[in-house]
């Protein structure tokens, strides 16, 4: 939880971002199994914690918005650029319209809530958030996610430079391991956001 000052999240303003939860990251049987994502997922039962903030932000009438990171067969969006996206084209990860770069069943959209799709780290990268998030005059965003250190980490960094506030609900994150998870969360994400975790943001849901 936070210092001092209880967390208040203003309803009408603030939306939800879940971020990354494909099969290919999060499935046990997905593409990147072997990265440790979905081991921690699981370890630290993030289905079931991130399934619990769905559905109290749901009840709260706050904005959910997922955050899907997918690409065009042969990933005609962007280069192999770095070490996760040289594996992504390895083992055909995240391709549009098969099940490894469908959202996990256990934390899926509702009808009616937006999937934005993206083309790299942040969710505002090669993705349409902006306007939805502009339409809906959204001012607060809460981001759970896989991985804590890639999207979570890089959406903070962008949101928070585009003059959102920026609320992380730590328990709903996971990353390869505990500790790259607990390293973004406590070296340099405290100077751009606020840290907190599921019980406080469910309380300030009301």
């Amino acid at each position: 939880g936070g210092l001092g000052m209880a967390l208040t999240i203003d309803r009408a303003h603030t939306a939800l971002l879940v971020m990354d939860f494909e099969n290919d990251v999060v499935h046990e049987d997905g593409a990147f199994k072997d990265f440790g994502f979905a081991a921690m997922v699981k370890q630290n039962d993030v289905f079931g914690k991130t399934a619990k903030l769905l559905d109290a932000t749901r009840r709260s009438g706050v904005k959910v918005i997922y955050i899907s990171v997918k690409f065009r067969s042969g990933y005609p969006e962007r280069p192999a650029n770095g070490g996760l996206f040289g594996a992504l084209v390895g083992a055909s990860a995240l391709v549009e319209g098969t099940w490894g770069a469908e959202i996990h069943e256990a934390v899926a959209p509702r009808d009616g809530e937006a999937v934005v799709t993206k083309r790299g780290v942040s969710a505002f990268y090669g993705s349409d958030l902006a306007p939805i998030l502009a339409t809906a005059r959204i001012g607060t965003l809460l981001l759970s996610g896989v991985a804590t250190n890639f999207v979570v980490e890089g959406t903070a960094r962008e949101a928070t430079d585009r003059g959102y506030d920026v609320v992380i609900v730590g328990d709903c994150c996971a990353s390869v391991s505990q500790e790259a998870h607990d390293a973004a969360l406590t070296v340099a994400l405290p100077f751009l956001a606020t840290i907190s975790d599921l019980d406080e943001v469910v309380a300030a849901l009301g």
